[in-house]
């Protein structure tokens, strides 16, 4: 009877314990990945909605001081009420947009809160859309953070045309 573990081996390895490794390695890789893309995604999530929350601040500091100047092609206009909200409406209506840190070249349009805040407003080009340009805009808080997107679905000569050319009044700066 002694002989029958006699014949039996202890360092013999029989290569599951590296294929367990691998899988739990595998795993715990995915796991990581996961965790990153999703802390990106929620912190993205979170900016974005930071930078709306502070704009509609602005917007609202604005219209109760009758406040935002926006200063287009070298001229300045008071921007009534209505487009005042307009613009807001308009930016905020997709709640979506890439962030990026690259500014346009070009003179944006400039848009003064008068709490401190400014957001400025650039064609962005984009070869893939119909009109060849994408609305890129750096908004700038109260506490001097600038948050800066690129909206794939708006342009700016729609803001020019609906809410900057009309109903407002021509200033001196």
């Amino acid at each position: 009877m002694d002989d029958l573990y006699a014949n039996i081996r202890k360092d013999v390895k029989t290569g599951h314990d590296k294929a367990l490794t691998v899988i739990i390695a595998g795993i715990l890789v995915l796991a990581a990945v996961v965790l990153i893309v999703g802390g990106w995604v929620v912190g993205y999530n979170r900016r974005f909605k930071v930078f709306v929350k502070n704009l509609s601040n602005s917007t609202t500091y604005a219209y109760e001081n009758e406040s935002l100047i926006a200063e287009m092609d070298g001229r300045y206009y008071k921007i009534s009420a209505d487009n005042m909200y307009g613009i807001y409406s308009y930016i905020t209506f997709n709640k979506s947009g890439k962030e990026s840190r690259s500014i346009p070249e070009g003179e944006p349009i400039v848009l003064s809160y008068g709490d401190g805040s400014v957001l400025k407003l650039w064609d962005q080009p984009d070869a893939q859309r119909a009109n060849g340009y994408s609305l890129f805009l750096q908004y700038t808080d109260t506490r001097g953070r600038d948050y800066c997107y690129i909206n794939y679905k708006m342009t700016l000569e729609t803001i020019r045309t609906r809410y900057l050319m009309y109903d407002n009044i021509e200033v001196d700066e």
